[in-house]
């Protein structure tokens, strides 16, 4: 936890999702239950002109009928647990819609359930930052974009080096 990896996905997102018809994020942690996540997603896909059909269709097949031949990014943040049947009854509908360039974004922290709902060979894992990475990041943060920002304020650099020490690569 709090190496990035959610707002890493975030910018992603903000980058990507012009490109794509329907975009959605749902934040998981705990709750790895399909229906729920099939009800949040339903919640963040504006109905269209057929809702009056999907009144008597399950989720599955009202995210079926409303995501047929859109091209969506779905990112499904912090999963923590996984269930294989879970997982399937989830995607199961996804696979059905028929558009190429779909995607699916997991992020979780646990590198077994990473490897067991990895479907395609691209997975990012992302590690604390260095000491000379997180100083930097930090005379940033505190001075800007001045050249040798310590030059003026010596008296701070001892401490500034404790507090990058104690962040220990975190942001």
């Amino acid at each position: 936890g709090g190496v990035g990896k959610t707002t890493f996905t975030q910018h992603i997102f903000e980058e990507v999702k012009s490109s794509f018809q329907v975009a959605i994020w749902i934040c998981v942690s705990l709750n790895f239950v399909a229906d729920s996540l099939a009800r949040e997603i339903l919640e963040q896909f504006p109905k269209d002109n057929n809702s009056e059909s999907e009144n008597d269709s399950s989720k599955e097949e009202q995210i079926e009928q409303r995501f047929r031949s859109k091209r969506f990014l779905l990112v499904l943040d912090d999963v923590w647990k996984y269930h294989d049947d879970e997982w399937k009854k989830l995607l199961a509908p996804f696979k059905k819609v028929g558009t190429e360039g779909n995607m699916v974004i997991v992020t979780t922290r646990i590198p077994g359930v990473a490897n067991m709902i990895r479907t395609v060979d691209h997975s990012i894992e992302m590690e604390h930052l260095g000491l000379e990475d997180i100083m930097s990041f930090f005379e940033a943060c505190v001075f800007g974009d001045q050249q040798q920002p310590w030059q003026d304020h010596l008296e701070l650099y001892d401490v500034g080096c404790k507090i990058v020490k104690k962040l220990k690569g975190f942001l």
